[in-house]
């Protein structure tokens, strides 16, 4: 639980003191956070644009907004052939400021390998409240990705498809990966995870920079 809301919190910009004793709670901006989350975003709409000029995309465009904001956002989706490959929300009032963004990076047969994705507040901005890049394999029947914030924090594992003629549908939040990890009876050394995450790496590396 306190792994979910130091998150929450870091995704505000927020730095808890060490001395956090549940009492008295020390809170500042952590600028190092917002920095690094903010050029992420950054760096997703840079790959954007480059697959813009890159390869011959089909956009479409949409509004949308939320219960209080119905008409906050105009959103670009752009396709390459059926596959979207990425999504982009700015704020309608305010037109340069990027409200939400998605990237698929496909590889020839179409398959995703690898996603980003960033996204801000409607009404606060210091920095991004989610950030992801997911890292995707595919295995026959099977389709896993795991997620990283752009801190580096391993946040989600999802593998769903079939093997050996059994239905696969899993999903782990970051708690239930840290509780996971080393443990030799977990889930983590089953057949099926094996075969959802094989090789696929356990940290984001380089791919913290979008490419």
């Amino acid at each position: 639980m306190w792994q979910r809301y130091r998150r929450i919190l870091l995704a505000a910009g927020i730095l808890i003191s060490p001395a956090f004793a549940g009492a008295d709670v020390v809170l500042k901006v952590d600028n190092v956070h917002v920095r690094t989350w903010n050029a992420f975003a950054d760096n997703i709409l840079k790959l954007h644009q480059q697959q813009v000029k890159k390869l011959q995309l089909t956009r479409k465009i949409s509004s949308g907004g939320y219960a209080q904001m119905p008409d906050f956002y105009i959103e670009e989706n752009f396709y390459l052939g059926d596959k979207l490959v990425s999504k982009v929300q700015w704020e309608k009032a305010n037109p340069d400021l990027l409200h939400a963004i998605e990237l698929n990076i496909l590889d020839k047969d179409g398959r995703i390998v690898r996603d980003y994705m960033a996204a801000f507040l409607p009404r606060y901005r210091n920095a991004p409240v989610q950030t992801l890049v997911s890292l995707h394999r595919h295995n026959d029947g099977l389709h896993a990705f795991r997620s990283f914030d752009a801190s580096g924090y391993r946040v989600i594992e999802r593998c769903t498809g079939t093997w050996q003629g059994r239905e696969v549908n899993m999903l782990l939040d970051e708690d239930e990966i840290d509780a996971a990890i080393g443990d030799s009876q977990g889930i983590m050394v089953t057949v099926e995870y094996k075969a959802c995450f094989g090789d696929l790496q356990t940290e984001a590396g380089k791919y913290l920079t979008p490419q």
